[in-house]
């Protein structure tokens, strides 16, 4: 199998990853991937359904308003904005 492994040696610890041969080859023809910005985003903090929007798109929001309404594990969380001046796109 193979992984990261765990190398204890003289007192330094390492991790190790292990690769096949054909791993190897491969893993050397892949492009590092580029880290995506999620700043212009509201993530939710865990799957749910929607329940409602409390914003239209256009509008202009303030910190801390109500965006929508998840229901996630028979709990309505509340979705605020993070920041001012944000200006509401695609609703989904």
């Amino acid at each position: 199998e193979t992984g990261m492994l765990k190398l204890t040696m003289y007192g330094s610890d390492e991790d190790v990853l292990v690769m096949s041969p054909g791993e190897y080859q491969l893993a050397c023809h892949m492009n590092e991937p580029k880290p995506k910005d999620l700043g212009n985003f509201v993530m939710s903090p865990m799957p749910g359904t929607l329940i409602s929007y409390g914003v239209q798109e256009g509008d202009i929001v303030e910190m801390g308003q109500e965006l929508c309404v998840v229901e996630a594990m028979k709990m309505q969380n509340v979705i605020r904005s993070h920041k001012a001046g944000a200006k509401v796109g695609k609703l989904l």
